[in-house]
């Protein structure tokens, strides 16, 4: 039976059968064999007073929440961060190489079957996943009915700058990973993808804040995360360590034409090796 909260139970012993007070209350989980989603959590159902639920169910709860249901870790930190990015980046081929995921469809399967794996059903590898989760709210990722992008294989030099600009991150952040941990190369490419947006790492990700994107670079690479003493903007840090590696400082770089530029550099223009302060510790 469908427990109610104690000050309805009262209320319903003076109601006549079959009528139902106004109010909340609980919905325990339901699952079974028309239920493709798995289990889901209890949720607040508002009921009218003709009986009609109006609020959230499992088809209305935020895509956050859905994804968030479905994992086998909830409470992990890196369950949480990947919920949003997963969410916020698009996986289908219909988007713009700059604000794709940076996963190919067989890498964002296995990872979406270690950490969602009820997710999975219904979807279909090489589609959006974003969407895939968000249409059950009646929401659409932004690639919905889009035509697909041209693919890089097509692309010009400008699409080939961007490639080298990915590589660099990606390299730099796979230098600096965690040893065994299997979740560091999934997540250097997408990074790597996400430094390429005009926009703060962090909202290019979807991550809640700042202080997020500083924790999964402590938890997944940590030697890189240690070294930005001065806690300067990550993807300028990134720049800065390529540069004391040896990076010419001439080469364009993906924050020239941000308009988040000053605001990361203080006024100190992009690609100045005097700005660089970790070149003693990573040169030579």
């Amino acid at each position: 039976m469908t427990a109610w909260p104690s000050e309805h139970r009262m209320q319903r012993a003076n109601k006549p059968r079959g009528s139902s007070p106004p109010g909340l209350r609980r919905h325990r989980s339901r699952s079974g064999p028309s239920d493709l989603w798995g289990p889901l959590p209890r949720v607040t159902v508002r009921q009218s007073a003709g009986g009609t639920r109006d609020a959230v169910q499992m088809d209305r709860m935020s895509a956050q929440d859905r994804l968030m249901a479905w994992s086998r870790t909830p409470h992990a930190p890196d369950t949480r961060d990947l919920a949003r990015i997963l969410l916020h980046r698009c996986s289908g081929r219909q988007a713009s190489y700059v604000h794709g995921l940076g996963l190919e469809a067989g890498a964002l399967a296995a990872l979406i079957d270690v950490h969602f794996p009820a997710a999975a059903v219904g979807w279909t590898p090489g589609t959006c996943f974003s969407d895939h989760v968000k249409r059950l709210g009646g929401v659409r990722c932004g690639c919905a009915g889009v035509t697909a992008a041209v693919s890089r294989e097509e692309g010009n030099s400008t699409d080939d700058w961007l490639l080298r600009e990915e590589r660099d991150f990606r390299d730099l952040l796979m230098r600096h990973r965690l040893e065994n941990d299997a979740s560091a190369l999934p997540l250097a490419d997408v990074i790597a993808r996400a430094c390429l947006e005009n926009d703060h790492l962090w909202r290019s990700l979807g991550l809640a804040d700042r202080p997020h994107l500083a924790a999964l670079l402590a938890r997944h690479f940590p030697s890189l995360a240690e070294a930005n003493t001065r806690k300067l903007r990550w993807k300028r840090f990134f720049y800065e360590c390529l540069w004391a590696e040896g990076r010419p400082v001439s080469r364009s770089t993906v924050c020239d034409a941000c308009l988040h530029q000053a605001e990361c550099y203080d006024g100190t223009a992009s690609g100045s090796i005097s700005a660089c302060p970790m070149k003693a510790s990573f040169a030579g």
